[in-house]
């Protein structure tokens, strides 16, 4: 049952991205350590019985296709629409299931930094997503985005110091140890940290209360986000985390998750990078945690 799942899932998500635009790409699953650059150490290693090598096992497609791109994709097109299917190995996992070989399937848009690639990628994801649940999951979607650069900005316009013990204040939720930290800025920090709800009384009061117009183009930018969600999606919930929980160490400007329901991890995840120094957006839908509940 669960395979068959897992094969009807990936394939009505592959042939929703084909028909939308997008090419198929297959990336290898081990590659040789000296061309591999890890984003964190969970991953598996073996020998090359035949150059006597180390092998490394992929832990994530992502980054792949940036090494790609640098290489074997260099003379495509931009920009280039691409999605993927295939099967990561975890060296370790401290979810609840445990799963170390995890299916990710996913679209990307490389070489294009228009707005409009940021609400393609999110469309295409959503009415993924929606076609591969039920009809009562289909009600319990949330999106909750997170705006990676707004940290830093926010403290180098207030000109903050103490920044690593706050940083890992913020990232951990730490009320108390915030209000400790951050003195007179404690109550706008924390004002950020909960008010994940209700974006524009949020914007309306960070703008009263800090004159930086850097801080208000990253607003406006959440905004147009949440206007894109409430006019296309009304039925998914959108709610925000500006400063975000630095769970992905690659994406830039603007990242998401998204939940179903009770389920504690977010069965889909997303957001801005850079490839070889080109601007790019995607978005990954992880097949086993969708099996859990689809």
């Amino acid at each position: 049952d669960e395979a068959e799942k897992n094969h009807k899932n990936i394939n009505s998500a592959i042939d929703g991205f084909l028909k939308a635009g997008y090419r198929l790409i297959k990336t290898p699953l081990a590659e040789f350590e000296d061309s591999f650059t890890p984003e964190s150490d969970n991953y598996f290693q073996a020998v090359d019985v035949i150059s006597g090598k180390n092998l490394v096992f992929r832990n994530d497609i992502t980054p792949q296709i940036s090494r790609l791109l640098s290489s074997r994709l260099q003379e495509e097109k931009l920009p280039l629409k691409i999605c993927y299917s295939g099967d990561v190995l975890c060296a370790k996992s401290d979810e609840l299931y445990k799963d170390r070989q995890q299916t990710q399937v996913g679209l990307e848009i490389i070489g294009c930094n228009a707005e409009e690639s940021n609400f393609e990628i999110i469309e295409n994801l959503l009415t993924t997503l929606k076609k591969l649940l039920d009809k009562n999951q289909k009600k319990d979607l949330v999106i909750e985005f997170s705006l990676p650069n707004f940290l830093e900005i926010f403290f180098s316009e207030l000109k903050i110091q103490n920044r690593e013990e706050l940083r890992a204040a913020i990232i951990q939720k730490n009320i108390s140890q915030v209000r400790e930290l951050s003195g007179k800025n404690s109550d706008i920090i924390n004002k950020i940290m909960l008010s994940n709800n209700d974006l524009k009384g949020l914007v309306k009061e960070i703008s009263t209360k800090i004159k930086s117009q850097k801080i208000i183009d990253e607003m406006k930018k959440a905004q147009k986000i949440s206007d894109f969600l409430t006019k296309d999606f009304p039925e998914v919930r959108v709610c925000f985390d500006l400063f975000g929980d630095r769970n992905s160490t690659y994406h830039n400007e603007i990242a998401f998750d998204v939940f179903c329901g009770d389920f504690s991890y977010p069965v889909a995840r997303g957001g801005r990078y850079k490839t070889s120094n080109i601007d790019a957006i995607g978005a990954t839908i992880y097949i086993n945690r969708l099996r859990k509940i689809a």
